[in-house]
């Protein structure tokens, strides 16, 4: 009897994730992904004990790949760019880059996000929260160091706040089709310069 053939938990997680982009987050099953990988159902389960674990991974990989490809999770005092400095400029390259990662998978692939079952939802939602307070991070940073930003909108918003609130509504601005968040970064522009 010949041996199955080695196989990593990255390749495993590799796969998962190209089927994902090019068929969904239905298309994801332990038996397509092991036929996929030309292994066993059971070598799958070395690495993922449960469906909700692959689904998990992948959905955490999609949200860092989207990150990574916008880049922008450097803190603001590592920028030589005075202008790169500004919230403002931050948010709308954030935005612009996000909302370009996101335009590479289908339409539909985030909301079959929330068709999952209720476990894999749970912990999709957990990775995408870990990937949430890093570009929150980011926003706070460039909101400490913006140096054009009034001394009374200083006093009024706490930074960490304000970072969540912004990242939330330009989230929410980009899901809805408005990439360019223009009613946000309007008011923004308003009441912090």
């Amino acid at each position: 009897m010949g041996s199955k053939p080695a196989i990593s938990r990255e390749t495993i997680l590799s796969v998962a994730y190209e089927r994902a982009q090019k068929d969904g987050m239905a298309s994801l099953g332990i038996r397509t992904i092991a036929n996929e990988c030309g292994v066993a159902i059971g070598t799958i389960y070395n690495y993922f004990p449960d469906k909700a674990s692959l689904v998990t991974e992948v959905v955490a990989r999609f949200w860092r790949a989207a990150i990574e490809e916008a880049g922008v999770l450097s803190n603001a005092e590592e920028s030589s760019d005075g202008a790169e400095k500004s919230l403002l400029a931050y948010c709308r390259r954030l935005a612009e880059e996000l909302s370009e990662s996101l335009g590479h998978f289908q339409a539909s692939w985030l909301r079959e996000i929330s068709t999952l079952d209720a476990r894999s939802l749970e912990r999709s939602r957990a990775a995408e929260e870990e990937c949430f307070r890093g570009i929150c991070a980011g926003v706070a940073s460039h909101i400490k160091s913006d140096a054009a930003i009034t001394p009374a909108a200083r006093e009024r918003f706490d930074a960490d706040h304000l970072a969540e609130f912004i990242w939330k509504a330009m989230f929410g601005s980009i899901k809805a089709g408005d990439p360019a968040c223009t009613t946000l970064f309007g008011l923004m522009e308003m009441a912090l310069y």
